[in-house]
């Protein structure tokens, strides 16, 4: 009697939810997975207004940082509830992403619209339309929404001015241990530099950096080595310990992302 009974309910949702439908929700379900690796660039245009625009590489060390922040942002947003269907005219500004294998994904504002005879459309707070394959997919993520709108405009060219500082200063130190680790040089930092006995020329330093082979490899490595530094004697390491494998939420700290 069970099994009659699933049989029959197994029967009419096949009815109601045809199968086609099933799939394309699953279909519309995967487009939000992305994986940085498999980006080329992205690219933020304005349709209408200003003709300002701005170009992420994936070959800049820098723009890599930008780009690895938005896939996550669109592999953790959320599917809005609302209608996937773009209402009005296109939006005044797209965002797009181009794939390695030649596909292309856009990403745009959500619009509402109310009016029949003269239409105002409003964007959607929060809510952005995602398009891959003619597909369409609505998403919800302030985040993603908000840097789509305005946050590009104030993404760094290039490295800070801090960023840089710190650059210098790890080459200046891993030229010592760089002939045993000559891979570590991928987001170089300075964990932190203490005075000894409150000397201005004499420092203990803490360093860090990540191979620059896990860039291709399921995870990094993290090197940290501690080093004092003084006039008398130049650079002297004190210790350097290795960590392989290091999580991806670690890799993401060490380079800012």
């Amino acid at each position: 009697m069970k099994k009659m009974k699933l049989t029959v309910f197994l029967l009419l949702v096949g009815l109601i939810f045809p199968t086609h439908l099933l799939a394309e929700a699953n279909d519309g379900t995967n487009l939000i997975r992305l994986s940085y690796s498999e980006v080329s660039s992205m690219q933020v245009v304005r349709l209408k207004g200003t003709d300002d625009s701005r170009i992420f590489s994936m070959t800049d060390g820098y723009d890599e940082r930008i780009i690895r922040k938005v896939i996550n942002w669109i592999n953790t947003s959320s599917p809005s509830e609302q209608a996937t269907k773009l209402e009005g005219e296109k939006a005044p500004l797209l965002f797009r992403i181009n794939m390695l294998n030649g596909d292309l994904i856009t990403l745009e504002p959500a619009y509402k619209c109310i009016g029949r005879l003269i239409k105002t459309c409003t964007a959607v707070d929060g809510e952005i339309v995602l398009t891959k394959n003619k597909k369409k997919i609505r998403l919800t993520s302030q985040e993603l929404y908000d840097w789509i709108i305005v946050g590009w405009k104030y993404e760094p060219v290039g490295a800070p001015k801090d960023e840089l500082l710190e650059e210098t200063l790890y080459t200046r130190y891993f030229s010592v241990i760089e002939k045993n680790f000559p891979d570590f040089i991928m987001c170089p930092r300075i964990d932190s530099i203490k005075r000894i006995k409150g000397d201005t020329r004499r420092h203990l330093v803490i360093a860090s950096a990540l191979n620059y082979a896990g860039h291709h490899a399921p995870s990094y490595d993290r090197i940290i080595f501690t080093l004092i530094d003084t006039p008398e004697n130049g650079i002297k390491i004190i210790e350097v310990r290795k960590k392989s494998n290091v999580s991806e939420r670690e890799s993401q700290k060490q380079c800012r992302w």
